[in-house]
């Protein structure tokens, strides 16, 4: 059997990252998430900012008129903005987990940078607002919805600058499920059972 590699992206409160967790707990795989901006830091020798530092620079998105399409410019001379060429070197780290490890990968748009991979499973976990207002309460400090679907403004922002693509849009992921149809073990094992059914 090829690496598994399983990409989760998730609405703001949907328990996209407990999910993540348990389908790698149950693979027996690394799961990745900031670690990729440290790396990504590393690489381009800004490593001495701290972990709100980074998050913050990778989260900006240049001002409307300044399109990026990612895998065209790759390798392109002169001088980027600092959060692209942290897309960029994020992205080079994902491509290449992908080719020699199985693992999960929470975000950072995983799924549109490996969606050429043959042995990569791309899903997205929503959950209905109910789900996610009782979660805001008690897994956010408190979080109201409107508060938790700002997040997601942000994320769809973030993703559709560097990939084009709509955010949640379920003909950008091979799987989309439901996390307030089930525990999330029960979710992360239709998740794993799906993966190991799917790559080959």
């Amino acid at each position: 059997m090829s690496n598994i590699v399983v990409t989760i992206s998730r609405q703001y409160g949907a328990a996209g990252r407990e999910i993540a967790q348990k389908v790698a707990e149950k693979l027996g795989v690394p799961l990745y998430d900031r670690q990729l901006v440290h790396i990504a830091a590393a690489q381009l020798q800004i490593d001495q900012l701290d972990e709100a530092e980074l998050l913050k620079l990778e989260r900006e998105v240049p001002p409307l008129g300044l399109n990026f399409t990612p895998f065209l410019s790759f390798g392109m001379r002169g001088e980027k903005p600092l959060n692209q060429q942290i897309f960029e070197a994020e992205a080079g780290v994902i491509a290449r987990l992908a080719r020699h490890e199985s693992c999960v990968i929470l975000g950072r748009c995983a799924d549109f940078v490996l969606h050429n991979e043959r042995n990569v499973l791309t899903v997205f976990v929503e959950a209905s607002d109910k789900f996610r207002t009782e979660r805001g309460v008690s897994a956010y400090m408190g979080k109201t919805l409107a508060d938790l679907k700002k997040e997601d403004e942000k994320r769809a922002l973030y993703y559709k600058h560097f990939t084009a693509q709509e955010f949640g849009d379920p003909l950008n992921y091979d799987l989309v499920v439901r996390s307030d149809k089930g525990t999330t073990d029960e979710i992360a094992e239709g998740i794993v059972a799906y993966a190991k059914a799917f790559i080959k």
